[in-house]
């Protein structure tokens, strides 16, 4: 018989038992789904190339430095020139700096995201505009690079996609720029704080730039065909060590790593996506197991047919066959109801994974490489699923099977001891699963509780920056703040209003060498770094930041009287561990790289005049670092976060806040607007969603792993229907009854309990790093889990339980 029979009998033959179809192909939808949604990450993060000319020859160049414990720095423009003079294993090097601007003209002033980047970078990466021209270059000399390429995205919403673009002047940071060129639609570069860049301009060093100590860029290379990034790597160092023996005063221990580009950015969520793609294989491996024992339940209910073409001269091939065929057309069918699922799930996950933390350059979706894979699982699981009970049917008693009288549909020892084992293998899969789900709950659920230091609650934060162009001298630009924080500060439903460059909980900020009066000297060749923060006199009040020793910031810390700074409790431990910090100096030393957020300070050493309590800024841990505090009337910064308690709700408070920044400077737009409690949240957004898919799929399994207890004992009821009469009709009590039937489920499921905690204890090791506040052994989460899945056991045992009690003794005797 042919192919076509087969596939004709299959399809009449499962169109007979819709209800049954129907729950394989919902099992099958979950696990193929979840398999593929999750696939398709890895196939956009891990596995497709990145949408550049030979990308596989694009490396970005860290500066390192063992002596400093310094893995990876961003370069000097001094060292960059140079590596781009002496190499000879690069086709191009490429300057790259993030950069905030803001664009006027045209209504109300807007902020943009982008960068400035030396001429060479467009054409290494291989992308040439889709209107005009990439840099020359000259435009890399101060006074001649006020050009700009626009973004496909910001031409198409600034501009109306106007073809006449090119020539058109735009006034960005109060300077006039002149469009050069339009990116294609299709350019997509990695995105900075989760946000587009839009603006492209030229960079030009100035020569107070051109310092060996100032690491301000990064550096993109192509390598030359045929070279290799070992043989990169031997080249740089050979470069470094020069430049370090040529200036040993600041290249000294300054050595380079040079990063495959694509190897680079998927370094750091690689893990993380490999354990959610062993996960949700872990689920279909559990769905797996579900529909084996669903048609090996099947099979058996079937035995007087397969009997039948057994006894007509059958082959054991041919039984498989048709069995195959079936359990084919139920994963493929499974297969594209798990397409369905996939592509809600894709979205959902294009959503809510934030692209600086997983990179993808293009949305995810269900290209062909993910298709391909979809229909390859599909494939494998029917073949898998369909050989179990194949294997098994020929071992079928003929003539017993085919009795009259016989009892139809009966299992043999073996089957009852084969689905046994499958529902043993779906719990000991599910138990690390749970465990591992549980264990990053617990985890996150402290990390969002850690006392920080800080009062969050009704608290607006917004950022602005000024122009250069406009705010030339660090007098006009800390005006220009103090007017702002007095017109905040009357506002209805203020309670107190501040500034700071870097907002606490971002993860983001600054440091800088300081050297401190009377202190011991760092050893040779190294700096003592301490991070900072510009802040105005009510930072410390607004975020409910206790003051230890000494006094605040006031007004009279400014430019006219000596520089003051106050330190956290961190950093008078460490440098004044035996005496009172207060009235010591120290000297900060900021690199001078004129960037927004770096203060403009003419103040050499600095009197501490306070000490207050630490912050924990850090949002993966509770460890604080030594940090300081200055003043932004002695050091004012460009750029700066507004911070705004408000009696309620804080958000109510935006408009009137951008009001008055406007009312100062109608040029200068707010952007940022959030609450501190949604920095808080977007600070622990990668643990939460990594923690929401562990414990989506560990539900799943948990589902599954029920459905399966549920199933082997309802069958077992059906199939024991005549010994649970003649035990009923013996005097068997209803209890003895309930006890024999959830007694077998609770057994099956302690035995997967006690595999999967020992499998358990083993792939915890895999999240250990990712754990805060809790061990990957955590004995109340193991105990949690195992009674859980107890409790699982015997309320789906006990439902197939109550069944078979209402079974009547004599009826049942009658039909045997």
């Amino acid at each position: 018989m042919s192919l076509p029979y087969d596939l004709r009998y299959s399809a009449r033959s499962l169109l007979k038992h819709p209800g049954f179809v129907i729950t394989i192909i919902l099992i099958l939808a979950l696990g193929i789904g979840a398999n593929t949604a999750i696939f398709s990450v890895v196939n956009a993060v891990l596995i497709r190339p990145l949408p550049y000319e030979a990308p596989e020859r694009i490396c970005m160049i860290w500066e390192t430095n063992q002596s400093k414990n310094i893995k990876r720095s961003i370069v000097s423009p001094a060292n960059f020139l140079d590596w781009k003079e002496q190499n000879h294993v690069f086709d191009s090097l490429a300057a790259f700096r993030f950069w905030f601007f803001t664009v006027t003209g045209g209504g109300n002033p807007q902020r943009y995201q982008g960068a400035r980047v030396s001429a060479s970078f467009f054409p290494l990466l291989g992308i040439q505009p889709a209107l005009g021209r990439n840099f020359q270059p000259e435009e890399e000399q101060v006074g001649r690079d006020h050009v700009v390429i626009l973004d496909h995205g910001v031409w198409q919403t600034r501009f109306g996609g106007d073809q006449n673009v090119l020539g058109q002047s735009m006034v960005i940071d109060g300077e006039p720029f002149t469009i050069i060129g339009v990116l294609p639609a299709s350019f997509r570069f990695t995105r900075v704080l989760n946000g587009e860049l839009v603006l492209w301009m030229p960079m030009a060093f100035k020569q107070e730039q051109l310092t060996r100590e100032d690491h301000s860029i990064i550096t993109y290379a192509r390598l030359k065909p045929g070279v290799t990034l070992s043989q990169a790597q031997e080249e740089m160092n050979s470069i470094t060590q020069r430049l370090a023996e040529t200036y040993p005063k600041t290249n000294a221990g300054w050595g380079a790593q040079v990063n495959n580009l694509q190897d680079q950015a998927i370094q750091p969520i690689k893990p993380t996506l490999l354990i959610l793609l062993v996960v949700v294989g872990f689920v279909l491996l559990i769905a797996c197991a579900n529909i084996a024992n669903l048609l090996l339940a099947r099979t058996t209910a079937r035995q007087k047919d397969i009997a039948i073409h057994l006894a007509l001269g059958s082959s054991q091939f041919r039984l498989i066959r048709l069995l195959l065929v079936e359990s084919l057309m139920l994963s493929l069918a499974g297969g594209v109801a798990g397409l369905v699922l996939a592509y809600w799930g894709i979205n959902v996950l294009d959503a809510i994974l934030p692209e600086n933390k997983v990179p993808h350059l293009e949305r995810f979706g269900l290209d062909l490489k993910v298709l391909g894979f979809t229909l390859v699982i599909s494939v494998i699981v029917g073949v898998i699923v369909g050989l179990i009970p194949g294997l098994r049917a020929h071992r079928f008693n003929l003539s017993d099977t085919l009795k009259e009288g016989g009892r139809s549909g009966s299992e043999t020892a073996g089957g009852r001891r084969l689905r046994s084992v499958l529902v043993v293998l779906e719990v000991a899969l599910t138990v690390p699963l749970l465990i591992s789900a549980a264990l990053m709950l617990k985890s996150s659920f402290l990390l969002q509780n850690i006392n920080r230091g800080i009062d969050l609650k009704n608290v607006l934060t917004m950022q602005t920056s000024l122009p250069k162009a406009k705010y030339s001298t660090p007098q006009q630009t800390a005006a220009f703040y103090h007017q702002v924080l007095q017109r905040i500060q009357v506002e209805p439903g203020v309670q107190s209003v501040s500034a700071v460059n870097f907002i606490p909980l971002t993860n983001l900020g600054d440091a800088t060498a300081v050297t401190i009066e009377g202190g011991a000297p760092p050893p040779p060749g190294e700096k003592l770094t301490v991070s900072y923060r510009v802040i105005d006199q009510n930072y410390f009040s607004t975020l409910a930041i206790p003051l230890l020793r000494g006094r605040q910031f006031t007004d009279q810390d400014n430019n006219e009287t000596h520089g003051t700074v106050i330190i956290n409790q961190t950093m008078a431990r460490r440098y004044w561990p035996n005496e009172d910090a207060l009235g010591k100096r120290l000297q900060p030393q900021f690199p001078p790289a004129k960037l927004p957020w770096r203060p403009e300070s003419s103040n050499a050493w600095l009197d501490i005049v306070g000490v207050v309590a630490d912050v924990k800024d850090d949002t993966t841990s509770d460890e604080t670092v030594p940090e300081m505090y200055l003043p932004y009337l002695q050091n004012p910064s460009s750029l700066m976060n507004f911070l705004v308690r408000s009696t309620g709700d804080p958000l109510r408070l935006a408009q009137s806040v951008r009001a008055q920044v406007l009312a100062v400077d109608g040029d200068q737009p707010v952007y940022n607007i959030k609450t501190m409690e949604d920095v808080l949240g977007e600070a622990v957004a990668e643990p939460w969603v990594v923690t929401s898919l562990l414990s989506t799929f560990a539900s799943i399994a948990l589902v599954l792993a029920a459905i399966g207890v549920y199933g082997v004992i309802a069958y077992s009821v059906v199939q024991r229907k005549h010994e649970i009469g003649v035990r009923m009709a013996l005097g068997a009590r209803k209890r003895h009854v309930l006890k024999l039937i959830v007694g077998h489920g609770l057994k099956l499921i302690l035995i997967g309990v006690v595999i999967g905690l020992v499998a358990a204890f083993a792939a915890t090791r895999v999240i250990s790093n990712q754990l805060y506040g809790v061990t990957a052994t955590d004995p109340t989460i193991f105990a949690f889990v195992s009674l859980l899945l107890v409790a699982v056991a015997v309320l789906a045992s006990y439902l197939p339980a109550r069944r078979a009690l209402e079974i009547d003794p004599i009826i049942a005797l009658r039909n045997e």
